[in-house]
């Protein structure tokens, strides 16, 4: 447009020349239209200021144990960065003004729960110690402790792994410096106290518990126990994040917290020994009451995830009046079904010897019963196959596996006939069925409890072939071996794979006066944590008014535990 405007006034300024020069009188110039076009340069819009991104920030504790601190750090990086938006961020420091701080404390969101046990070699008698005589023994007087070692003269000696020393300087402050206090490699620490026993104990993870360590209660706190009172246990390590109330929930719903006493993933199976309802033990339950005999110990059954019972003798409508001398054979009346019930019987084993002294006929009868409440049985049943069954089950996240059979010999199941289970199907005392079911059980992540109805012995100790058909199925996979045969209390082995009892001896049964043995008996409460099995906690028991088992005193049980340790021959 600009450059036709510019033609256009240079055209009339040649024309006014043109006719000036015709002799016209002069006009006066006019003035040129100029029209001029800028192309201006916008002004740049300013960028505008960016708003500072608030940091939050985090510290943990450095005196934290180096494994915990290593795993924080990454959980705490992996939630920066889940987390990080235009509108916060989240970093780690090194300085303790954070709007979070991650450490030991009982205020906050838990992110890490530690528990400390205390341990000794198995065969050691003592049950328990004092919270203050420990920290004393810490302190430098290792005389505090020196009734472990059971003769109350010398002090043991305290073994722990590195890690385990952290945590314990955490919860007590550093330890002295005493020969009585050795920090050895975490896969030393149970060898080396066996070494030194019998004055000798460890601190450990309790989830690093196993069959050869015997745990110890702590003021009375039994750690083995779902009622354990923890608010009270003084081994217990709590790290905690506090700080900015936000930031601090939104970690306790984002990070995982790790917890190594878990109850949702622990398993309390209670193994019994004999019961038969019959005889003596019938006579005072029609006298005193159906649950006469379980009424001192009830509680050390129906706290169990599962509690076992080894009934020998079928229900039999029919089944003539107890008397004191009915002898061996034997029934029991199904009103008495009622004494199971009340101690919380999950499983039934049907490995005794006086399953048929009626008839082959009671058993299935017998084992509907037990269907009908809702209970299992293994180590027999209505014929070979369902007698050779294992049972399998899982408890918690524990996958747990019960297999048995009967070594000694009576009414055992055929393909057509019910029964007790054979130890193989062609043989009844060759264990190699048992042996490879075993193999099997473990190759799946079963946890297995085999059951043995062996031989019955009236005295403590074992015998060369007991010792030794025991271990094989210890050997093939099973974490718990248990003489269910045994009348009379039996010693133990344990190893690295688990914990053999040679025999448990009478619980519903006991009118057999003639022996103190006979008359002792032993609830084997086995606890299983993560898929592991951690060891067991022995109950002890006399049985009075040739029924009623009664829980022994301190001394008696301590002459028992002298005794069966004694026997059994630890190495």
């Amino acid at each position: 447009m600009a450059a036709r405007t510019l033609k256009r006034v240079a055209c009339c300024v040649c024309a006014a020349l043109v006719l000036a020069g015709c002799g016209g009188a002069p006009q006066p110039e006019p003035t040129p239209e100029i029209t001029v076009i800028f192309h201006a340069t916008p002004t740049p819009t300013p960028e505008p200021t960016p708003t500072p991104v608030p940091v939050k920030t985090i510290w943990i504790d450095p005196a934290l144990p180096t494994r915990w601190r290593e795993s924080l750090v990454q959980q705490m990086g992996e939630f920066a960065q889940r987390t990080a938006s235009s509108r916060r961020r989240v970093t780690l420091t090194d300085s303790s003004a954070a709007d979070v701080r991650i450490g030991v404390g009982d205020a906050g969101a838990p992110l890490i729960t530690h528990t400390l046990a205390v341990a000794a070699p198995f065969p050691t008698v003592p049950d328990g110690i004092a919270f203050a005589d420990f920290a004393r023994f810490w302190r430098g007087e290792p005389a505090a402790l020196a009734g472990l070692s059971d003769d109350e003269q010398t002090p043991p000696t305290l073994f722990l792994d590195p890690e385990t020393r952290a945590v314990l300087t955490l919860l007590l402050g550093p330890a002295a410096e005493s020969q009585n206090i050795q920090i050895v490699p975490v896969e030393e620490v149970i060898t080396s106290a066996w070494a030194a026993q019998p004055a000798a104990f460890a601190v450990v993870p309790f989830d690093r518990l196993e069959a050869r360590w015997k745990l110890l209660h702590v003021d009375g706190i039994n750690l083995f126990e779902r009622e354990a009172d923890m608010s009270a246990y003084p081994l217990t390590l709590s790290v905690r994040a506090q700080g900015d109330p936000a930031l601090v929930a939104e970690i306790a719903t984002t990070v995982p917290a790790a917890n190594n006493r878990d109850l949702s993933k622990m398993a309390i199976v209670a193994m019994t020994g004999v019961t038969a309802l019959v005889r003596g033990t019938a006579v005072r339950m029609e006298e005193k009451g159906i649950t006469y005999p379980a009424e001192k110990i009830r509680d050390w059954l129906v706290t169990a995830d599962v509690t076992h019972i080894s009934n020998e003798v079928s229900f039999w409508e029919n089944c003539p009046p107890p008397s004191f001398s009915s002898g061996v054979v034997m029934c029991s009346d199904p009103r008495y079904m009622e004494l199971l019930r009340y101690v919380g019987t999950d499983v039934i084993e049907l490995t005794g010897n006086h399953l048929w002294d009626y008839g082959y006929q009671r058993v299935i009868p017998t084992i509907e019963m037990y269907e009908r409440e809702g209970w299992h049985y293994f180590g027999g049943g209505r014929d070979l196959a369902d007698a050779l069954k294992p049972l399998t089950m899982t408890v918690n996240g524990n996958r747990i596996a019960f297999i048995g059979c009967n070594h000694f010999g009576a009414n055992w199941a055929t393909e057509r006939l019910p029964g007790s289970a054979p130890c193989s199907p062609n043989d009844p005392k060759d264990l190699s069925y048992q042996i490879e079911t075993i193999r099997q059980l473990k190759a799946e992540g079963y946890n297995v409890i085999a059951t043995l109805q062996y031989e019955e012995y009236y005295f403590y100790q074992s015998t060369p072939q007991q010792r030794r058909d025991f271990a094989a199925l210890r050997d093939a996979g099973a974490v718990v071996v248990n003489g269910s045969q045994g009348h009379h209390v039996q010693g133990f082995d344990v190893n690295a794979d688990g914990f053999i009892h040679w025999g448990t001896g009478n619980i519903f049964f006991g009118d057999q006066t003639f022996s103190r043995g006979a008359l002792t008996t032993m609830v084997d409460r086995h606890v299983f944590y993560d898929n592991r099995y951690l060891g067991v906690d022995l109950r002890t028991a006399f049985i009075e008014d040739l029924s009623q088992p009664r829980p022994m005193t301190p001394e008696e049980r301590a002459e028992l535990l002298r005794k069966l340790f004694e026997v059994s021959r630890f190495q």
